[in-house]
């Protein structure tokens, strides 16, 4: 229970049901530590989540877990971004920390852990299959792939085949306090969205001053380091320029940043590492999927080709831009995710 509508609706949902139901929430930061940032789990909301155990009947309790979030999921955020990666520390989150230390812990309690991830479970023969949320607008199977049959077979998403609207309006008439509070922001530690800013503080001294330059190797300007830039990123790259100028690559050795034209910044083909399948192992061949390289991407349909050591090759059948080395890339099969990894460079 984050203290949103969302994992409150859930728990709700599990009550009426008749579900023996136990409320935890997890305390990943110190928030006397500017350095640490603001989460979604911060004080006043884990007082709302206990304020829901409490109108529920349910117990209640606060996991802390600020030491492995700290170091599974914000340092290697850090260590990305000045690594010239961009992390994604969501789905870090739910594979290192949510569905790995406490779903451990739910299983020593002969218990399932429920969320209020908008994502779906069905049984398909002899497995289990993960699917997009009903609600296309509010669907976090993106952030999910990394989930297997294990996981899942021991995992519910009580209001994954709900639309957002609906959720809150459950909420509403279960008298829930949490009914219309508003959506947490994406990086649940970064304070207003400054992704760098946080790189800082966490490691003051790190950042490396480097150049941007275009393909050639022309110096078109500096920067004050790679932690500040992404692949695809066309906004504040303190160059001046007749043509629209994206970041085509981001060379952390040398801190230099090179940047290009849309055309240059697209790619059709790229490896993915840590790939994970839902289904436990690869396609038997080469298959076609929708593949999406960021949450708010549609996808683009192309060929998954596994490599041996949890690798793959994938090749589009048209090119996208801004394909991010540390971003995920995710498979569909139509609404069913088959699995997903690391973008790595090429």
């Amino acid at each position: 229970m984050s203290g949103g509508v969302d994992s409150s609706a859930a728990a709700a949902l599990l009550v009426a049901q008749g579900h023996e139901v136990v409320g935890v929430s997890m305390r990943v930061h110190d928030f006397s530590d500017r350095g640490r940032g603001r989460s979604c789990c911060a004080p006043d909301d884990l007082e709302d989540a206990r304020a829901v155990a409490r109108h529920l009947g349910i117990p209640f309790y606060v996991a802390n877990v600020e030491e492995e979030f700290g170091r599974r999921v914000v340092d290697r955020f850090v260590d990305d971004y000045l690594a010239g990666r961009t992390p994604n520390p969501c789905i870090a989150c739910n594979a290192e920390v949510k569905f790995d230390w406490l779903l451990r812990r739910a299983r020593g309690m002969a218990a399932k852990l429920a969320t209020g991830h908008y994502a779906r479970i069905e049984r398909r023969g002899e497995r289990l299959a993960l699917l997009a949320g009903a609600d296309p607008a509010k669907d976090q199977s993106y952030f999910l792939h990394g989930l297997g049959q294990a996981e899942l077979d021991d995992v519910l998403f009580p209001v994954g085949h709900l639309p957002k609207a609906e959720v809150r309006a459950l909420a509403a008439s279960a008298g829930l306090s949490t009914a219309a509070k508003a959506e947490s922001q994406e990086i649940c530690f970064v304070t207003d969205g400054d992704a760098a800013g946080f790189v800082e503080l966490r490691r003051p001294g790190a950042a490396r001053a480097g150049e941007v330059v275009d393909g050639s190797g022309r110096v078109l300007g500096r920067h004050g380091g790679v932690h500040r830039f992404t692949v695809g990123q066309r906004r504040g790259l303190g160059v001046a320029s007749g043509a629209p100028a994206y970041v085509v690559r981001i060379e952390p050795e040398t801190a230099r940043v090179v940047v290009g034209s849309s055309a240059e910044a697209s790619v059709d083909r790229f490896p993915v590492e840590e790939v994970r399948w839902v289904a436990a192992a690869p396609p038997r061949s080469p298959g076609s999927f929708r593949v999406r390289v960021r949450h708010r991407h549609e996808g683009e349909v192309g060929q998954v080709i596994p490599v041996p050591g949890g690798r793959a090759e994938v090749r589009l059948r048209s090119p996208v831009r801004g394909v991010a080395p540390g971003q995920a890339a995710v498979f569909y099969d139509g609404d069913e995710v088959v699995g997903g990894g690391r973008i790595a460079r090429g």
